[in-house]
């Protein structure tokens, strides 16, 4: 009798152990089932998603990221020592984050969300698109009337803001104010006496071109930080209050900043552009290639052309209007001489 009760003994430990190891395992498949039906739930088609670029160490819900991997709204995202990243939102614009920052980002369709803990946010959006961005001590937020780049840095223990293009609004303590392409606030600051600048807008032969996505004519008024773009066979010149001011050929685009200190830049997208600035007021001219020129004292004229398809800017400065770009935008044409008793013939 021993020997078969020790043989049963054995038979039924075998059993449950094999019971358990089969327990064991189906845990584990479980496991794996459900991480690979949310990581299908949450890439699933429709939802929306950004793509990540990062440098150095860079972590995304406590998980080491790599360039190239796909970031979702919700997310909580840490940039190391001498680390970076930035998040492609497609249509909806990008954001950049400097080392040692740590922001949760959110975002929809139209919208941009987040919270900035510590370090530098810079968010670019285009026209359509909200943005609400807080600190510890502000907020600022971005109406989606234009296009708009700023900057939120938070490294100092403050919240500065600083807007390269478009409009941000910098909200503080309960006071709110307009910060605009070329100027920067700090939360809690006491507010600056405003003075506005504003432009008149004339355009040839009163025909409309595109002001913020707008159609605008000769009359308009012209804000700081607007994005203008003139169609075929129509100039503008915009008249800049005291500072000086602007003629804009056919075809182009470009973002128009001006401020109380006698600062003029233009962001040349594409076209040509004259800036002429009166005493006192100094004119810039960037384009994708870096800055193209500046007035000086004594050459107060500042001639700029970046076309389609060009490597650089053609600059020329000078003291005086002249009409040099046009050369470049009208095709040399014969002109028809009538001579005494004889047909019209092209000269040569």
């Amino acid at each position: 009798m021993a020997p078969l009760k020790s043989n049963l003994t054995s038979v039924l430990l075998a059993n449950s152990n094999k019971t358990l190891c089969d327990k064991f395992i189906a845990v584990v498949v479980a496991v794996a089932v459900l991480t690979v039906y949310s990581t299908v739930a949450l890439a699933a088609p429709g939802a929306v998603s950004g793509e990540l670029s990062v440098s150095g160490e860079v972590v995304v819900n406590g998980q080491h990221a790599i360039s190239g991997g796909t970031i979702f709204s919700d997310s909580a995202i840490v940039t190391g020592e001498q680390s970076s990243a930035t998040v492609s939102l497609g249509g909806r614009g990008r954001i950049e984050l400097r080392a040692n920052s740590n922001l949760r980002l959110g975002f929809a369709d139209k919208s941009i969300v987040g919270r900035l803990d510590a370090g530098s946010a810079r968010v670019s959006t285009l026209t359509g698109v909200l943005v609400n961005l807080t600190t510890k001590d502000g907020g600022v937020e971005v109406d989606g009337s234009q296009a708009t780049s700023f900057t939120v840095n938070t490294e100092t223990g403050e919240t500065v803001v600083a807007t390269e293009w478009g409009l941000a609004e910098l909200t503080s303590r309960g006071d709110a104010r307009l910060i605009a392409a070329g100027e920067n606030g700090a939360a809690g600051a006491p507010l600056p006496q405003q003075f506005i600048v504003s432009a008149r807008l004339v355009t040839k032969d009163n025909k409309p071109i595109t002001v913020n996505g707008a159609s605008a004519s000769s009359g308009a008024t012209i804000l700081t930080g607007a994005i203008i773009e003139t169609p075929d066979q129509v100039g503008a010149t915009i008249n800049i209050a005291s500072l000086g001011s602007l003629d804009i050929a056919p075809n182009t685009k470009m973002v128009l900043a001006f401020d109380q200190n006698g600062n003029i830049k233009v962001t040349l997208i594409r076209g040509c552009v004259i800036v002429r600035t009166r005493k006192n007021a100094i004119g810039e001219v960037d384009t994708s290639q870096g800055p193209a020129g500046k007035t000086e004292r004594k050459k107060r004229v500042l001639n700029v052309c970046f076309l389609a398809g060009a490597t650089a800017p053609v600059v020329k400065q000078s003291t005086a209007f002249n009409y040099w770009w046009l050369l470049l935008l009208v095709p040399i044409v014969p002109v028809a001489v009538v001579l005494p008793g004889g047909n019209p013939s092209p000269t040569t």
